[in-house]
């Protein structure tokens, strides 16, 4: 698929957000390797990757999904990456703007899965790429959290796979000073795609060994 088709697929928010995240991915990819250094390993040729595509990430940190798109090349077809942002995050005044540029979507608590999951339904059916943290909260401690349903949701209602990627440093507990210091070492794991192994679905609970199952694998990184 081109480049040009791809774009034409995803639609003009798409393609908007593809120029800008790329513009600003450029000087925070400077910005890692240069005060923290990041390590990033992967199971796969990231360069191959396209979507559609999940990609599930722990989350320990707001520099998360710089971390995620360190690794992958400027030019590659996996961007832009549509990443899920909380609702009363997403509509913060000033915010806004700067997030929809960078081409994520809010998501709302206890709409149910249908209604809050409208926006990556219709990417992943176009052929791009969402970026979720299943644990669907900043892990403060740095130890894993408890799997929200919507990953499985999403993998199962698009028939989409699944790229693990696990952030073993966590960014949480770093310093301002020890990051200009650049006295850390940041660590990324990067996981083989996977699909889900087939399950009936008949209820929403349904979802919640699915979601184990991907945080899991995360988990094993």
């Amino acid at each position: 698929m081109s480049r040009d088709v791809h774009w034409g697929k995803l639609g003009m928010h798409s393609f908007i957000s593809l120029i800008f995240s790329l513009s600003f991915l450029i000087p925070m990819k400077l910005f890692l390797w240069f005060f923290l250094h990041p390590e990033v390993k992967s199971e796969i040729n990231v360069k191959k990757l396209n979507g559609p595509l999940i990609i599930a990430c722990n989350h320990t940190s707001w520099a998360d999904p710089f971390l995620i798109g360190y690794k992958l090349p400027l030019d590659s077809k996996i961007f832009p990456i549509h990443f899920a942002i909380l609702n009363k995050i997403y509509h913060f005044p000033f915010v806004f703007p700067l997030l929809w540029l960078l081409g994520t979507f809010p998501v709302k608590r206890r709409i149910g899965l249908d209604e809050s999951l409208k926006v990556p339904v219709n990417i992943l059916n176009r052929g791009g790429v969402v970026g979720i943290f299943p644990e669907g909260k900043r892990q403060w401690k740095g130890g894993p959290g408890k799997p929200k349903r919507g990953v499985a949701y999403l993998a199962f209602k698009t028939g989409t796979q699944i790229l693990p990627i696990r952030i073993i440093t966590p960014v949480i507990k770093m310093t301002a000073f020890g990051v200009l210091s650049r006295r850390y070492r940041l660590k990324v794991k990067i996981g083989k795609p996977f699909y889900l192994p087939s399950k009936t679905i008949k209820e929403v609970e349904d979802y919640n060994q699915p979601a184990n199952y991907v945080i899991n694998r995360i988990r094993q990184l």
